[in-house]
């Protein structure tokens, strides 16, 4: 038996597999945890499993000098050589969103909400989402498959509206730091925030808000209403990057703690979403974006399911 470890910026997910699913499924917040392997022994008591064996492991950071580091609120270090002197046998460290891709190979029915029903031009498929970061994944077909990991959600941000424009150079302006604007940086749940920043100062409005949390729990302040609606312009100019870059036209796939908690408080406007996705652009192009099946992931653990068939 191996045990499965989904780590974000915010909450770490662990699974057991059995019978080649995710069983036990346990979510925590990483900020609670000085390490992963204190949120590890504390989930292996909590299931009465041994504090070792093998491992599987997603994880949205990135690898420097043989550990795992963040670039979001997440302060964790995942070091291999620890975890393998604690007892662990790692069996494989993924991309979390190149495990969400790995989760679209055997998808049930019911792990799937269509929100647009199309041919499609390709059988090549893309997962996306905004949560803590901005996370991509191509499933491109082949016998077998080929699943590709990216760094998408740093792409340059693109815009094609004044407003839009007006709106990443305000936000670059309230930036601690150097770096380009990228599209994580407008669409996640700190980008959503960053809009929402960037337009009270362009209005120069008061901020009723200082979380992506609190904003929407303000959903009937006109100011918030206005973020909403740019998030999902930028949220459909990304898609449609991410799907055009790839010729992933056999469907795109959303998930992410953003989404998931837009459409908790009725606000996933879907209608504005594909109006932004499928732009009119070249003639070819835009035909098969309006032909590409759209689906909202609705299985909570997507990452934990790919890390059984990886």
């Amino acid at each position: 038996m191996s045990i499965l470890a989904d780590i974000g910026g915010t909450f770490v997910r662990f699974a057991s597999a059995e019978a080649g699913a995710p069983d036990h499924i346990a979510k925590y917040k990483v900020e609670d945890f000085e390490s992963l392997e204190t949120a590890l022994g504390q989930y292996c008591e909590e299931q009465g499993l041994e504090t070792s064996g093998s491992l599987r492991i997603a994880t949205a950071g990135y690898e420097d000098a043989g550990v795992w580091k963040f670039v979001n609120q997440n302060k964790w270090i995942i070091d291999p050589a620890g975890l393998n002197q604690a007892g662990w046998t790692i069996e494989i460290i993924l991309n979390d969103f190149e495990a969400g891709v790995w989760a679209l190979t055997n998808l049930a029915a019911e792990d799937v909400e269509t929100l647009k029903d199309a041919s499609g031009a390709s059988k090549n498929k893309c997962l996306l989402g905004p949560g803590t970061g901005l996370g991509l994944g191509y499933l491109h077909d082949g016998d077998p498959p080929h699943v590709q990991k990216t760094h998408g959600g740093h792409m340059p941000v693109a815009t094609l509206t004044d407003e839009q424009f007006m709106i990443v150079q305000t936000a670059q302006r309230l930036k601690t730091d150097q770096t380009i604007p990228v599209f994580e940086n407008f669409v996640s749940g700190p980008g959503l925030y960053n809009i929402y920043a960037a337009q009270c100062l362009i209005s120069g409005k008061i901020r009723r808000a200082d979380t992506p949390e609190a904003m929407l729990k303000e959903t009937q302040d006109p100011q918030v209403q206005e973020a909403l609606r740019l998030f999902h312009e930028f949220f459909g100019l990304f898609a449609a990057t991410a799907v055009i870059t790839g010729h992933a036209y056999g469907g795109l796939y959303l998930t992410g703690g953003v989404l998931e908690r837009l459409i908790e408080v009725n606000q996933f406007d879907f209608e504005l979403f594909e109006k932004w996705f499928c732009v009119e652009s070249v003639g070819s192009v835009t035909h098969d974006l309006k032909a590409t099946p759209i689906y909202h992931i609705t299985y909570p653990y997507p990452a934990l399911k790919g890390l059984l068939n990886a």
